[in-house]
């Protein structure tokens, strides 16, 4: 329940949405339609259009909306939670309110992550979804690797649960075994075995929108180019890195940061966050950890994958240091609010301190666990219910609605833009307009119709001779400088 809570809010259209979401928002549209059967996102070569095929069926039946987008979304963040809580029991022994307790951050995390777990982004609560799988399937070899290669395939983000999962299986071993070596060779070969069969089929995959076929251009970005250009290994940028994740990155992340929701790309007056919560965190994680190791119990139910099932915690706790290592030390981007989504496994890392102290038999240790944990959720929603408030009460305009409704009153149909707000107007008229973006082009039946002839762009800028179309877009003259037609 705390989960469909959380996530409904961001289901009210313009709530939270921008570009990207509208993009895979108009694959789901063509694919309803049959116009169109994209491999992946569309202008690039990697990213799996999973989420556009999953709410394709729902766009058939309710039509195109953020609502129909969104709720495979939901369904995942729900069966996340499920699983969760389902594997704390079976494998952790943990009671049912003990499991609810422990799954808590992931169920009802702070506002800024959980608007990105309820992002339509291409990728985002997939990765923690994908990590309780691999977990529940990390002895059947065959169906280990397959399912590896198939998450790969759609986000590379899955490699940090093999990672965790092969430190934790040596660990355990105390050193290689010939039926450890086995099962991961046959993970690696099915793994590129899927990124073959991914890139046999691209070819005949739509890229560029109805009507197109896979093609080079400079936004054909594919897996090995898009994961090599987020390696950059500079130890000289470490220490201002550390800083970032330490003073901003984790604290937002622990809901530590108070700001207004805007900031975190919500459509609100409203703000979020409160002071203090990022040590609260930490000292969450810290006994919990702590406590977990001085009561460990004995391992039960080791497989083939070498790792017992007791150690699901510390499983939880090693991907979500594992991203967050990546993410601070490794990624090329810079910590902020904008790549926060690379990181939001580390959503696990608190579920797993959780667990491990809850497992402990300590009951005073649990006791204080459970109180901060219910606290610390309890503060998160207050941030949604105040969110959920605002939107019941209409207390927020929907300003890109409204600027589809003025265009439309206007007889314009057909318009040039820039992509942070092109694909957006095009999506909520469900095509009824068609706003060719002239800075990042993704669909090509959109640039060849605003080319035929003078037509109007819109935009958030102010502009010479141009007028205020809605409260922040702006209605300005054709471009001199246009895109090329494709």
């Amino acid at each position: 329940m705390a989960t469909v809570v959380r996530c409904l809010p961001f289901m009210a259209p313009g709530v939270r949405f921008d570009a990207d979401q509208a993009v895979v928002g108009l694959m789901a549209k063509h694919i309803s339609e049959g116009r169109a059967f994209p491999v992946f996102f569309y202008g690039q070569s990697y990213l799996l259009a999973v989420e556009a095929y999953l709410a394709a069926p729902v766009m058939w039946v309710l039509g195109a909306t953020e609502v129909a987008l969104k709720l495979p979304l939901l369904a995942l963040n729900l069966a996340t939670a499920v699983l969760l809580m389902w594997r704390l029991r079976q494998d952790v022994g943990l009671s049912a309110g003990l499991a609810l307790i422990a799954a808590l951050p992931l169920a009802l995390p702070p506002v800024v992550p959980g608007v990105r777990l309820m992002d339509a982004m291409g990728g985002n609560i997939e990765p923690l979804f994908y990590t309780l799988v691999l977990w529940v399937l990390r002895d059947r070899m065959w169906l280990f690797g397959a399912a590896l290669g198939l998450f790969v395939a759609h986000r590379e983000l899955s490699l940090y649960a093999a990672l965790a999962l092969g430190l934790l299986g040596l660990w355990h071993h105390r050193g290689p075994t010939w039926a450890m070596v086995r099962h991961w060779a046959v993970a690696a070969l099915l793994v590129v075995a899927a990124q073959a069969a991914v890139q046999t089929v691209r070819p005949y995959g739509a890229m560029f929108g109805p009507g197109t076929k896979a093609e080079t251009r400079l936004l054909d970005l594919s897996v090995r180019t898009a994961i090599g250009a987020q390696v950059c290994v500079a130890p000289s940028t470490w220490p201002t890195r550390a800083r970032a994740l330490v003073t901003e990155h984790l604290p937002y992340m622990a809901g530590g940061v108070p700001g207004p929701m805007v900031d975190a790309g919500v459509n609100s007056g409203m703000g979020q966050g409160n002071p203090g919560l990022a040590l609260w965190v930490l000292a969450i994680i810290g006994v919990g950890v702590v406590s977990g190791l001085a009561g460990a119990r004995q391992p039960r139910g080791d497989g083939p994958g070498g790792i017992p099932g007791t150690w699901l915690p510390g499983y939880l706790v090693a991907v979500g240091a594992i991203s967050t290592a990546v993410y601070g030390f490794v990624a090329c981007s810079s910590i902020s609010l904008l790549s926060l989504r690379y990181n939001l496994v580390a959503v696990l890392l608190p579920v797993g301190a959780l667990a491990a102290g809850l497992a402990s038999r300590h009951r005073a240790v649990r006791a204080g666990l459970i109180t901060a944990t219910v606290m610390w959720t309890a503060l998160s929603a207050g941030d949604y219910a105040a969110l959920a408030r605002e939107i019941r009460g209409g207390h927020w305009p929907d300003y890109r609605g409204d600027a589809v409704r003025a265009l439309e009153a206007r007889g314009i149909h057909t318009l040039w833009g820039e992509y942070r707000l092109s694909y957006i107007l095009s999506f909520r008229s469900q095509e009824r307009l068609v706003v060719a973006p002239v800075d990042v082009h993704r669909i090509d039946e959109y640039a060849r119709r605003a080319a035929a002839r003078p037509v109007p762009f819109v935009t958030y800028r102010p502009c010479a001779d141009g007028e205020v179309l809605v409260r922040g877009i702006w209605l300005c003259p054709t471009p001199e400088s246009l895109p090329p037609v494709y």
